[in-house]
């Protein structure tokens, strides 16, 4: 009996909000289209990404949802532009996975701990029933010690972002 196994990939996971979102109004907590700047090399780098066979998975903490900064549905019209630009761009998203919940949030529904908040790396483990993925050769980019901390728990590289163009700094990496 001969069992194929699943082709093992590559994957790059990218915080949101501090890597590919530049925008810091609101402290940070960023829930409509129009206040979401693209950093400068964001897009070239997706592009870059894809074009070196990786996997994107975007993983955001969006605890707004919890605070009601902002609703679950305008974190989805985020995620569509995301896609929608990059698509222009000719580059596909492969999944956005987001943790609305928080322990100190307001919106009962979303006030709890959660296993996808980072540090935690329960989005990761969401990606993980999906693909088969190359731990080896995948990474997270982010711009918080969570970021981190979600790398390490994942066993997979960590690289923490705290520069002005993500296209320079992904190439020292690549």
């Amino acid at each position: 009996m001969n069992i194929k196994k699943k082709r093992r990939v590559k994957v790059a996971f990218l915080d949101r909000d501090g890597v590919l979102n530049s925008s810091q109004i609101n402290n940070g907590y960023i829930g409509k289209v129009r206040d979401f700047k693209w950093l400068p090399g964001a897009k070239k780098t997706l592009k870059f990404l894809k074009s070196n066979d990786f996997k994107i998975i975007i993983v955001t903490n969006q605890s707004g949802v919890a605070r009601a900064y902002f609703s679950l549905r305008d974190v989805y019209k985020i995620n569509k532009y995301i896609c929608e630009e990059m698509k222009k761009f000719g580059v596909k998203i492969d999944a956005i996975y987001f943790c609305p919940y928080h322990i100190n949030g307001i919106v009962k529904k979303y006030k709890k701990i959660s296993s996808l908040r980072k540090p935690n790396n329960g989005m990761f483990k969401l990606a993980q029933k999906k693909w088969n993925i190359d731990k080896k050769k995948s990474f997270m980019i982010g711009d918080q010690k969570t970021d981190m901390l979600f790398a390490r728990k994942s066993k997979i590289k960590g690289y923490l972002f705290n520069e002005k163009n993500l296209y320079k700094f992904i190439k020292k990496i690549i």
